[in-house]
């Protein structure tokens, strides 16, 4: 008669809860599925968040890239090409010919001179180019530089009198002449890669002053030529989008009706194209195109942009990451 309940109470015991090796295949099983789901984010989210980082991070070395050299950086989407797949690119400046004009430096610096033109004077930064006497300054580097896409030249004049002639021959490619009444002249061969035309800038009068060192540069690029003068621009234009190649090296002066005057820390850079992030075929950047552009102290540049720019990364039409493009730096997610 004792015997039954205890059997009753033993069966009630079982059916209100498990056993140890219950509990055990339970937590196995779940281990199992949360390990799944966990690999299944780490297969796809890592590939978008890095894909909205690499991003970012091109976009301020393009900022970096900008502040080091001077020149404006532009950022675009380059479409696929047989070459390579759908990426970001961006344009900067490198260095591609210099004269500093000091002795030591030039047999590197290719300097060849005519008639009394020589090195040596006081410059702006240690000696100069002197051309106060006449004669040319040649300067060949390593060879002729690519500068179809784009190019910047920077140099330091100083002129004793106010005198005029031409300053710099670039046969086929650039052209600058000093006009007595301070007027800076630059003229640059640009057309659509069949036909050329020479394309002329000037300066208002009395740009340049005499018996001080001034500095002048010139922005060839994005179908745009601009002229400054210690770093204030004085002239602009719109020109053809392809520039023509160089038939020679560049030489200062003028045998015949050359400027005179002193030169210094003469520099080209020349506009190339650096490959960036990969972009894959399901996604889409806004705004198309990405085209940015930071101006030379590596700022939103606000004559192309009016306000941030929000930069927004679609998969198959979902937004998988967004960031705005500000001022001076990327700001806060959208």
């Amino acid at each position: 008669m004792s015997v039954t309940p205890l059997l009753k109470s033993s069966s009630r015991s079982r059916s209100a809860g498990f056993t140890l090796l219950e509990l055990i295949i339970v937590m196995v099983v779940l281990g199992v599925v949360a390990g799944v789901s966990v690999a299944g984010i780490d297969r796809f989210d890592p590939g978008n968040r890095g894909l909205r980082v690499s991003i970012e991070t091109f976009l301020e070395g393009s900022r970096d890239r900008a502040r080091i050299s001077g020149h404006p950086v532009s950022v675009k989407q380059m479409p696929a090409t047989a070459e390579r797949e759908r990426r970001l690119m961006r344009f900067v400046y490198r260095r591609a010919l210099e004269a500093s004009f000091e002795p030591d430096f030039q047999l590197r610096e290719g300097l060849q001179f005519t008639g009394s033109a020589a090195i040596g004077a006081t410059g702006r930064f240690g000696t100069c180019g002197d051309l106060r006497e006449g004669g040319t300054i040649s300067i060949e580097g390593r060879g002729m530089p690519d500068l179809t896409q784009g190019f910047g030249l920077d140099m330091d004049i100083f002129s004793e009198l106010g005198n005029g002639g031409d300053l710099l021959g670039w046969d086929g490619f650039l052209n600058i002449e000093i006009r007595r009444s301070g007027v800076v002249a630059a003229t640059v061969r640009a057309g659509d890669g069949d036909f050329f035309q020479d394309m002329l800038l000037e300066s208002p009068a009395d740009s340049l002053k005499i018996n001080q060192w001034q500095h002048l540069k010139l922005v060839a690029a994005e179908q745009s030529f601009v002229m400054a003068i210690n770093g204030v621009e004085v002239a602009r234009m719109e020109i053809p989008p392809i520039l023509q190649a160089s038939r020679s090296i560049p030489i200062l002066g003028n045998d015949e009706d050359g400027w005179i005057g002193l030169v210094d820390e003469f520099t080209v850079w020349a506009r190339v194209g650096e490959l960036g992030p990969e972009v894959p075929e399901n996604v889409e950047i806004l705004p198309a195109g990405l085209p940015l552009l930071f101006d030379r102290n590596g700022m939103l540049d606000a004559a192309a942009h009016a306000s941030s720019v929000p930069v927004v990364i679609l998969e198959l039409d979902e937004e998988i990451g967004s960031f705005v493009v500000g001022r001076f730096t990327q700001e806060a997610s959208l």
